[in-house]
């Protein structure tokens, strides 16, 4: 029986889904805010826990306007940008992979198309996938800009995959968006499938031991 993995391209996400550090950079945001008053401290911890997958500026923006009250300058999106990727560069190399990913990954690389889709800054993301040696592993390396959903629809187009013959794999809504908005199939990645960010129908993994198995129910 052929192996459901081969009929598909398959699209990853990186934090949460390939290196376990989705939890090290939100904690990398709230630490920027740790002075903050506690409810304000809070209300950014929450809005982190359910943003994922998004630009950190996008993420800034939000923080600056809608928790602070006030229209941050480009000038201090800059600054709280640098200062994010300062703090949590030398984490994303000792950050762990995902259960089960570099051996999937190791599996299927030469075999099927496989691409990474994030949303931290190309430059960045191609730096850290060089130094954690996982480059080997995909055809292409995109960052931002542009967000998912574009970036998404640009690698189909680019690369000639039918959207029903590739499955977006990440970990937050907004990577489903991403996969909705575009007709691919989609596989999310939930450590607790309780506090599953995606409609209830959804398929989804605790890590990546379980990927061949989510790619026989699509």
């Amino acid at each position: 029986m052929t192996d459901p993995a081969l009929h598909y391209a398959l699209v990853f996400d990186f934090d949460g889904v390939v290196l376990d550090s989705a939890t090290l950079k939100r904690q990398a945001f709230a630490d920027l805010y740790a002075e903050a008053p506690a409810p304000q401290y809070q209300a950014v911890c929450a809005y982190l826990g359910r943003k994922g997958g998004q630009p950190r500026e996008v993420k800034f923006r939000h923080i600056e306007a809608h928790i602070f009250g006030q229209q941050a300058s480009e000038a201090r999106i800059r600054e709280l940008c640098a200062l994010f990727k300062a703090s949590v560069e030398q984490r994303l190399l000792e950050a762990p992979a995902i259960p089960g990913a570099v051996e999937f990954l190791a599996r299927w690389a030469g075999k099927r198309p496989l691409y990474l889709l994030s949303a931290t800054p190309e430059a960045e993301l191609r730096a850290i996938v060089e130094k954690r040696d996982l480059a080997r592993y995909f055809r292409e390396v995109v960052g931002s800009p542009p967000d998912k959903v574009t970036g998404l629809r640009n690698l189909l187009v680019r690369c000639g995959h039918a959207a029903n013959e590739t499955v977006m794999i990440g970990d937050s809504y907004n990577d489903f968006r991403a996969a909705r908005s575009n007709g691919t199939r989609f596989v999310g990645v939930t450590a607790d499938p309780g506090a599953s960010p995606f409609p209830g129908d959804t398929i989804t993994v605790r890590d990546l031991h379980g990927l061949d198995a989510a790619l026989e129910k699509l």
